[in-house]
């Protein structure tokens, strides 16, 4: 993966926490948990509640570890303050959840937009993922 496709995968990732918004077990308190730990730009916590598989790509194209990483990509993307969630304007929708309950989607709208929150269940835990 180039560093630019990294940078934009990146970029997507957070933009995805963002426009989704307790600390529950459900899908919906996992797609709020990564949207405030984004609005802090609390990294190590944005990498902790994504897919397993997503960090390691993200590892692997960058220069440490995956909050570094991202850290790195969202100040060298000059984008970091429109990258941060105002938890106000942030909708959490209801969940979709696969018939193996081993998927779902989040239905969320932030500052008037719809958009849809895939996660993935990773050892018992929802993660973020960018595929499915």
């Amino acid at each position: 993966m180039t560093k630019t496709m990294m940078t934009a995968g990146l970029g997507a990732v957070l933009a995805l926490g963002l426009s989704a918004c307790g600390s529950g077990d459900g899908p919906e308190d996992a797609v709020e948990e990564f949207a405030n730990a984004a609005a802090d730009k609390d990294y190590s916590k944005v990498c902790e509640m994504l897919d397993p598989e997503f960090v390691k790509t993200v590892e692997s194209a960058g220069e440490g570890d995956c909050a570094e990483t991202m850290k790195k990509s969202v100040e060298e993307g000059g984008g970091g303050d429109e990258l941060v969630a105002d938890p106000d304007k942030l909708d959490i929708g209801d969940a979709t959840v696969s018939e193996d309950g081993n998927s779902a989607t989040v239905k969320t709208t932030y500052d008037g937009k719809d958009s849809d929150v895939k996660l993935i269940k990773v050892d018992d835990a929802w993660k973020i993922t960018l595929g499915m």
